[in-house]
């Protein structure tokens, strides 16, 4: 656990931010990982959709949280750490500086900006006012309707 207290402190100092509690919170207590309810609702054009998995502390690419952020860095806005993945490789993104900071997001791949323009809320909708209501939102896919 002091292995990754240490690196939530290089991460709030090299990025500029501080992690919310509660997503700080999860960290410590999971290292990512999937949930075990998976089934989430975006809005009434998406309807809902399942997560992969959350990021964290881990070897390899797919599920690194710190490589996650140098990837999506230039893809989302700047004020956005990626901290799940969606099943159709969207991403779930939580706010960390202000004007939103704390609030989860759906990022769609599929509107990202295009190269040479500079990401912006376009292709992002609010889920969650913060990550403990997001994650306590979560629910099972036999539960699917």
């Amino acid at each position: 656990m002091l292995e990754i207290l240490s690196i939530f402190t290089a991460i709030e100092e090299m990025w500029d931010f501080q992690l919310p509690k509660d997503y700080r919170d999860f960290l410590l207590r999971t290292n990512g990982g999937k949930p075990e309810n998976t089934l989430f609702y975006i809005d009434k054009e998406y309807g809902e959709s399942i997560i992969d998995g959350f990021f964290g502390f881990k070897k390899g690419l797919t599920w690194n949280l710190l490589l996650k952020q140098q990837y999506a860095g230039v893809r989302v806005p700047g004020n956005f750490l990626p901290i799940a993945r969606e099943c159709f490789g969207n991403l779930i993104l939580l706010a960390v500086k202000n004007p939103d900071r704390g609030k989860i997001f759906f990022w769609d791949h599929e509107l990202e900006a295009g190269d040479g323009e500079v990401p912006d809320y376009s292709n992002l909708t609010l889920i969650a006012p913060d990550f403990q209501t997001f994650f306590d939102s979560l629910r099972s896919e036999d539960d699917e309707d």
